[in-house]
């Protein structure tokens, strides 16, 4: 059975779901503010990265701060990445015991859509302490598909979701983001710095819905299963996003196919619940016009139906790009970007039962 939902209709509002910012916009580096991650660190304290710069500049910055409440307060950002004759932006991170790796897209100023950079920085000690800045080598010219954390596989490797400009492969650069056609895959690796590349899933939605969408699938959020089996649910350009699955660690993926999740031209968050191993959560936009509302939903089945969504954000601006971790209670946490009507973005969490 397919769980469809008309961005028009009605979901639930809960009174049980606490909101508040990581960081406001404001005059600075912070006016705008944007594609946060979150994940809990070795010592129970969550650590949120996103990219931020000041108003009418194209240097984008990325910074971190941390929570010891299970994200109600958040420390002063603390910059991790930032060269000032490019853009830093859209960092995501990986986390194992005490260590953090943050990984950022460096583009020219402006943004050619022809060759980007992956830079990393990374502290063994929650935070306390960074590495300088170096290039990861990722084998594709212009990749701008991390927005999701990596996470730790069964077997102990690595997973990341990653995203490729098919234009860019042959040369050729496309003139704006409608004109793009993506690809998507895993990078897989033992040690969070060296990286190997596997799948090359794609699909045209055949329902682009606006002529400045994405052709293609990119930005992949993964989640492994009770049963081992890894889903990616990807951005479309459709009214719908797309999902694969890989039984084999991430080396081979299923066709892609519309996913039972109504939305369009924005990513999906995924979260397996620690407190039950057959259910996983998701974040995400459910009209398929416009990135609000963002709304959750969790699923029992693997991701194949999903309960009635509830709305985190519906200001009628944009609230999207979502991440999502879980404190040592069992309590979901969840960031995004929420624009405002002066033009300035907010970091934004929420907290919810699972």
């Amino acid at each position: 059975m397919r769980y469809l939902m008309p961005f028009a209709a009605a979901v639930l509002m809960a009174a049980d779901i606490e909101t508040g910012a990581v960081v406001r916009s404001g005059e600075g580096d912070f006016f705008i503010n944007s594609i946060p991650q979150v994940a809990r660190l070795g010592n129970g304290h969550l650590f949120a990265v996103w990219g931020a710069r000041a108003r009418g500049s194209g240097d984008g910055k990325v910074y971190g701060a941390s929570s010891t409440d299970g994200a109600r307060t958040w420390g002063t950002p603390r910059l991790l990445i930032n060269d000032p004759a490019f853009n830093d932006a859209d960092p995501n991170m990986l986390t194992d015991g005490d260590s953090i790796w943050v990984y950022a897209t460096r583009v020219r100023i402006p943004n050619d859509i022809a060759k980007s950079w992956t830079i990393m920085v990374k502290s063994t000690d929650n935070g306390a302490t960074w590495s300088q800045p170096r290039e990861i080598f990722i084998p594709r010219q212009y990749t701008p598909g991390k927005q999701h954390n990596a996470i730790r596989l069964r077997d102990g490797t690595y997973a990341m979701g990653i995203s490729w400009d098919l234009w860019a492969e042959k040369g050729m650069a496309a003139r704006t983001e409608g004109e793009m056609y993506l690809a998507s895959g895993v990078l897989l690796s033992t040690d969070g710095e060296r990286f190997t590349l596997h799948g090359n899933v794609y699909a045209q939605a055949p329902d682009k819905v606006r002529p400045n969408f994405t052709n293609g699938l990119c930005e992949p959020s993964i989640v492994q299963l009770a049963n081992g089996e890894i889903l990616m649910i990807l951005r479309s350009g459709g009214s719908h996003h797309y999902e694969a699955r890989s039984a084999d660690g991430g080396h081979t993926w299923t066709q892609p196919r519309p996913s039972s999740l109504t939305g369009s031209n924005t990513p999906t968050a995924l979260w397996r619940d620690e407190t039950s191993e057959n259910t996983i959560v998701a974040v995400w936009n459910s009209n398929p016009l416009n990135r609000w509302p963002l709304v959750t939903a969790k699923s029992r089945d693997g991701g194949r139906t999903w309960s009635a969504p509830r709305i985190l954000s519906n200001t009628g601006l944009q609230a999207s790009y979502p991440g999502l971790t879980q404190v040592k209670d069992g309590v979901i946490v969840a960031v995004w970007q929420e624009s405002l009507a002066n033009g300035g973005r907010d970091i934004r969490w929420a907290r919810f039962s699972p």
